[in-house]
C-alpha cells in the first residue's frame, strides 16, 4: 500500500509539473517560484524517503490517497476554468486578468495554491512525520504570501471593485462557511 500511495503522489506532483508549465503566461519565471520549485523537490524526496523507508498504517494511506485525489480533482478543475485566461505565474509582477469567478473560483480565490496545500497535507498524512510538517508550514506561508500579493495587486488594478465585492463572497484556500442562525 505504501508504494501506491508513493505513486499517486508521484503522479500528481508530475501533473502538477506539467499543467504548470504550460497553463501560466508569465514571460519569466519569478525568482521566488524557482526556490519554491527546488524546495518543492527537497520535499518530495523527503517524501519519497520517508515512503520507501517505513510501513505506514492503512488507515493513514487510505486517508493520504483521499487526500491526494481531492487535491489532484481541486487541481485539475481550477486547471481546466482558467486554461484559456491566461493567468500569471505566482510572484508575478505584472499586472493581474480579470477576475475569475467560475469553477472553483466560485468557492475559492486560490484554489491553485489550496489544491499545493493539499498535496502537502496528503505527504503528512500518509508519513505521520514532523519533517512533512515542515515542508506544509513553508509552503503554506509561501502560497499565502503570493495569495496577498495577488490580492494586493487587485486593489490597485482597474478590478478593484469587482474583485473587493467578489473577497466578500468567497474564502482564501477554503470555501466561506455561511452561518445561519
Amino acid at each position: 500500500m505504501n508504494k501506491l500511495v508513493l505513486t499517486v503522489g508521484l503522479l500528481n506532483y508530475l501533473t502538477y509539473a506539467v499543467v504548470v508549465r504550460r497553463h501560466f503566461s508569465s514571460a519569466t519565471t519569478p525568482g521566488a517560484v524557482r526556490y519554491g520549485i527546488i524546495a518543492s523537490c527537497v520535499g518530495l524526496a523527503a517524501f519519497i524517503y520517508l515512503m520507501l523507508r517505513n510501513e505506514y498504517t492503512i488507515a493513514a494511506l487510505v486517508a493520504a490517497l483521499a487526500i491526494f485525489a481531492a487535491c489532484l480533482a481541486l487541481f485539475l478543475w481550477t486547471a481546466t476554468t482558467t486554461r484559456s485566461k491566461r493567468l500569471r505565474q505566482a510572484f508575478d509582477p505584472g499586472s493581474p486578468g480579470p477576475v475569475v469567478q467560475t469553477g472553483p473560483y466560485r468557492y475559492l480565490r486560490h484554489p491553485f495554491y489550496a489544491s499545493y496545500i493539499l498535496f502537502w497535507l496528503a505527504c503528512i498524512v500518509a508519513t505521520l512525520h514532523p519533517l512533512m510538517v515542515i515542508f506544509l508550514a513553508a509552503f503554506g506561508a509561501l502560497y499565502l504570501i503570493a495569495a496577498y500579493r495577488e490580492e494586493r495587486s487587485f486593489e490597485t488594478s482597474p478590478f478593484a471593485e469587482e474583485y473587493k465585492n467578489y473577497r466578500k463572497s468567497t474564502g482564501l484556500f477554503w470555501p466561506k462557511l455561511a452561518l445561519w442562525a
